[in-house]
């Protein structure tokens, strides 16, 4: 049970600040959240980090919303049958992918919540077609361009 102990001197909000400054990423500290911009190809969405005593959690919010709750619950079912580190949930017409990175010790604190970035962003890409088409609105589109062929993923350097 030892593995379990936490270690007292971390400071969730402090390692998610250094690991976004180490790796160039602008974002907004002004409120107990931190707020940040995350891009893959052409997709661009908004990813919050809210923290307990030894967690991060980190909520990416897809930009577009839903008028159709019940369509967007079931598409939103069966991804949830599919990831394994995280959940999509519906908050105020928005889809939502949470994932949390629970920090047991201060060497791992920084590649736990890489990491964690990491699968919350590449879930919200993966799903992003398949949401947007139950989401639709005309006129509203943000992706620039057909050709999602070519995405480039920028993982998160480590220390």
């Amino acid at each position: 049970m030892e593995r379990f102990l936490i270690d007292s001197n971390i400071s969730p909000k402090e390692e998610l600040i250094a690991l976004l400054d180490y790796n160039g990423f602008d974002y907004s500290a002004e409120s107990p959240d931190i707020r940040f911009i995350l891009e893959d190809g052409f997709y661009k969405w908004e990813t919050v980090c809210c923290f307990t005593r030894t967690s991060v959690l980190i909520y990416g919010m897809y930009p577009f919303e839903t008028d159709d709750c019940k369509s967007t619950l079931e598409s939103i079912n069966k991804v949830n049958n599919l990831l394994t580190r995280g959940s999509m949930i519906l908050s105020e017409k928005r889809v939502i992918m949470r994932t949390s990175a629970d920090l047991y010790d201060a060497y791992g604190a920084y590649e736990t919540i890489a990491r964690a970035i990491e699968y919350n962003a590449g879930a919200i890409v993966k799903f992003w077609q398949s949401l947007r088409l139950v989401n639709a609105k005309p006129g509203f589109d943000h992706i620039s361009s057909s050709n999602t062929e070519k995405m480039e993923r920028r993982a998160l350097r480590i220390k």
